[in-house]
């Protein structure tokens, strides 16, 4: 154990200080929604969530711009190519820059001609206005993160991820007094901070130029990962859609507990999946072999799973709990927010096989899968509203169906690219995910006292990747 640990610090502390920083800046985030249900009343939080609906979609502005960033610029870094990669990456935010600038300006004017014409509520208005703000100083923050990660690595990423928390107690102080557009205001301080963060090792050397060859070149070949990211979010907005058309807004701000759980569920495996997305896109320029991709998908894939069974049981347990102690006006949307969890855990498992099919550019695959997901999806949403009532459980329930599904999919595809066998990615990924958190989910509707059953579920889950997946977490982890 005294060599592992020491293995861990000498080979993999950048590693360990990004996935902690992730923890920390997810966990605060949850703990600050959580006070921020406490102030601001489900219908309002409904209307928040309404708002943010146009930065789901006003992302896709970028083109695929972005998405050919993080997928080439790797690959251009591994292979030596520096001078074609500076003119990439002065091209890619060159346009992200003008394209969102102007959509700001659009949406303000557009959003204030509707808001006289159709008597708009005010908080509607101030909301969307807000709402393209936040996009667009996100999109230049998720750029800055992404060169300086793929450039310096993901220690100093970390410590701008903790850094941009400083926007938190600003809103701990705003939530009580103006309430419902603090919530705005804290999202945009955030950014703010990350970008000028960024600045040194992201911008410094920027040089506007849009060289037309280039970016027709990135265009074209981040249009098709554009289609799918846009599928996607239609995919994640679909719950959100319906709750709207089947219910109301109010119903919308109480599933805001489903949307944490969501959130929580997949920010973590997120960030470790694009922490591994990068090295995966190094190793295959350099060596150009997918079995080697596939190797490193399948380590990879073992330690997410396990990471993610203990995510998920700590979520299904405490998440109960601090509803009832700190906004139990929310309670009901608790049951909702169990369900995604547990369909969530599945999925994201499978998140850094998912990054075969993009580094090989699989597009096909990829737009097909979304294609069958986004139906699937509407399927079973509005399916389940019509089969138990027209509550927020069928849509969680819809939801969960649709992901377990596109885990399905995913293994699928990812063996008909690669070769990869199915059986060899159930077992690193779906299975011990399945495994563990089963025993889990048992104990809570057996044992009342929810601290006592969650720690008797953690201990089987540790005991369980003990036993059966310990040699192999410490080789990954070793370096070896």
């Amino acid at each position: 154990m005294r060599d592992f640990l020491k293995k861990i610090r000498s080979q993999g502390i950048e590693h360990l200080i990004f996935i902690s920083a992730t923890i920390m800046s997810a966990g605060i985030h949850f703990v600050y929604s959580i006070y921020v249900k406490a102030f601001v009343d489900p219908l309002e939080y409904g209307m928040y969530s309404t708002c943010l609906l146009l930065q789901t979609y006003m992302a896709y502005l970028q083109l695929g711009a972005l998405n050919a960033f993080n997928r080439d610029y790797p690959q251009l870094v591994g292979a030596g190519k520096k001078e074609e990669a500076n003119k990439y990456r002065n091209t890619v935010f060159s346009f992200l820059i003008s394209i969102y600038l102007i959509s700001v300006i659009l949406v303000t004017i557009g959003v204030m001609i509707l808001s006289k014409s159709k008597s708009l509520d005010s908080r509607f208005t101030i909301g969307f206005i807000l709402t393209a703000v936040i996009t667009f100083v996100t999109i230049i923050e998720n750029f800055g993160n992404y060169r300086c990660r793929i450039d310096k690595g993901f220690k100093y990423s970390s410590i701008v991820t903790l850094l941009e928390l400083l926007s938190i107690p600003i809103g701990l102080v705003l939530v009580p007094r103006i309430g419902y557009y603090a919530i705005y205001i804290t999202s945009i301080l955030a950014m703010v901070i990350g970008i000028i963060c960024y600045y040194k090792p992201s911008f410094k050397d920027f040089h506007f130029g849009l060289d037309r060859t280039i970016l027709k070149m990135v265009l074209i070949s981040g249009l098709p990962l554009l289609v799918n990211g846009l599928i996607w979010t239609v995919i994640n907005s679909i719950d959100k859609f319906v709750i709207l058309g089947y219910i109301d807004t109010e119903a919308l701000g109480i599933y805001g507990i489903a949307q944490n759980a969501f959130s929580y569920m997949v920010l973590i495996p997120s960030a470790m999946s694009q922490l591994f997305y990068v090295r995966m896109g190094k190793e295959y320029g350099e060596s150009g072999k997918v079995s080697v991709l596939t190797d490193m998908s399948m380590k990879f894939s073992t330690i997410l799973a396990a990471l993610t069974s203990f995510i998920a049981l700590v979520a299904y347990y405490f998440l109960p709990i601090m509803v009832d102690v700190f906004m139990p006006k929310y309670s009901s949307g608790v049951p909702a927010a169990q369900i995604l969890i547990v369909g969530l855990s599945v999925y994201a498992a499978t998140l850094v096989s998912g990054n075969i099919l993009t580094i090989l550019r699989q597009n096909v695959m990829l737009l097909k899968n979304s294609i069958y997901m986004c139906i699937f999806n509407v399927v079973c949403s509005v399916g389940y509203m019509y089969i138990i009532g027209r509550r927020i459980e069928g849509v969680a329930l819809g939801t969960a169906t649709s992901y377990v599904f596109c885990t399905l999919i995913i293994i699928y595809q990812v063996y008909k690219s690669s070769g990869c066998s199915i059986i060899k990615q159930i077992r690193a990924s779906v299975l011990p995910v399945v495994i563990s958190l089963l025993p889990g989910i048992l104990l809570y509707s057996l044992i009342e006292n929810r601290i006592i059953g969650c720690v008797i579920s953690v201990f089987i889950v540790f005991i369980f990747y003990w036993i059966f997946y310990r040699k192999q977490i410490q080789k990954i982890v070793g370096g070896k």
